[in-house]
């Protein structure tokens, strides 16, 4: 049996996998989410660099761990 034909049987007898599939999907949602999570960061240290006030370090402080947290979600779904 020729590479050819090994793949074109391969691609014939995949079975559709719901889990992949879903698998798929999250982890499309969550590089957007991750994409938000850097962009939210990005804009607090922009807005405490204009600001000057005591509510900045916290803000900065929350937007890390919100950042913290996408980054570790993103991990364990990439690993389930």
């Amino acid at each position: 049996m020729t590479p050819f034909e090994r793949l074109i049987e391969q691609l014939v007898t995949v079975s559709f996998s719901f889990h992949w599939f879903f698998k798929a999907i999250l982890l499309i949602g969550m590089f957007f989410y991750l994409a938000f999570g850097v962009i939210a960061v990005r804009q607090v240290n922009l807005m405490a660099k204009t600001l000057n006030g005591a509510f900045a370090s916290p803000i900065k402080i929350i937007a890390w761990i919100q950042l913290g947290l996408i980054i570790g979600l993103f991990l364990i779904i990439l690993l389930a």
